[in-house]
């Protein structure tokens, strides 16, 4: 059966090891794809205004799945074909949380992710490397106040840059007792939260419904816990080389590294040359 969609992760996957770069080998294939008519979707933990550049990149996507599922956009038209956040007063209590532990995070919401002012220096070392950080410092919205800018809304998913080891228990019990609530990760050390029941995969689910296609005609790629439930649900799924073990076994195969070009090669190997 022909692909008709394909998925892709950006961090560890449709990226290089700096975080921002699309390797050729991943843009070409990508382009060549979508110029025979099958869509494009990238299926991150980032919003919108973090992933701009890397479809930019890619030269042309049509959905965006945010906040590792949070949201739907068509980027083509701007619309919001899916939503489903963390209501106020559940935010409000995850941010008490995490202020308790006096640990930098930032909030997604509407598209764009929020930076307090007080945190924004507590920030810039840690941002995985100089091009992503120059990036994310020109993209964030700083703001004085998280809770006075944010007030009434729902927020897509609440980043925790980083939780030491000794305190990832304590907060995650501290954090379920919010309400509903995904707890997963895409990086080493980091927290991310998102609203119970939300992830990459019924999202994905969501939007192939959305545009008749099915699972057999969906091709997706990630490398990390936040890309479990899309790749096993995907028709044709492949976890990264450089992925984690949970990533590789919930994948019906393995693509090269996403250093290598990997999604390109992928792309190329299974789709552009069985046409």
């Amino acid at each position: 059966m022909a692909i008709k969609l394909i998925v892709f992760d950006v961090d560890g996957t449709v990226v290089d090891e700096d975080h921002y770069t699309v390797p050729e080998e991943n843009a070409a294939a990508l382009k060549e794809a979508r110029s025979r008519g099958i869509k494009l979707a990238i299926a991150s933990g980032r919003t919108w205004s973090i992933l701009t550049e890397v479809a930019e990149q890619v030269g042309g996507v049509d959905y965006a799945i945010m906040s590792n599922g949070a949201a739907i956009l068509d980027v083509n038209t701007g619309e919001r074909l899916f939503e489903k956040g963390i209501p106020p007063a559940q935010s409000l209590a995850v941010m008490e949380v995490l202020d308790r532990e006096d640990l930098p995070y930032e909030m997604y919401c509407g598209g764009q992710n929020y930076v307090a002012l007080e945190v924004k220096d507590r920030l810039r070392d840690g941002l995985l490397s100089p091009a992503f950080g120059d990036m994310f410092v020109k993209r964030m919205t700083v703001v004085p106040d998280l809770r006075e800018a944010l007030n009434g809304r729902d927020m897509e998913k609440i980043n925790l840059f980083y939780a030491p080891v000794e305190a990832r228990a304590r907060i995650r019990e501290a954090l379920l007792k919010t309400g509903p609530l995904e707890i997963s990760n895409a990086l080493e050390g980091n927290m991310e939260f998102t609203y119970g029941g939300v992830c990459k995969g019924t999202t994905l689910e969501h939007l192939a419904r959305c545009l008749g296609i099915s699972v057999d005609e969906v091709m997706a790629f990630g490398d990390a816990g936040n890309d479990v439930e899309m790749l096993r649900w995907a028709g044709w799924s492949f976890a990264m080389e450089n992925g984690s073990e949970a990533a590789k076994a919930a994948a019906r195969a393995i693509a090269p590294p996403n250093y290598l070009g990997g999604v390109g090669r992928t792309v190329r190997k299974y789709v552009l040359e069985q046409e």
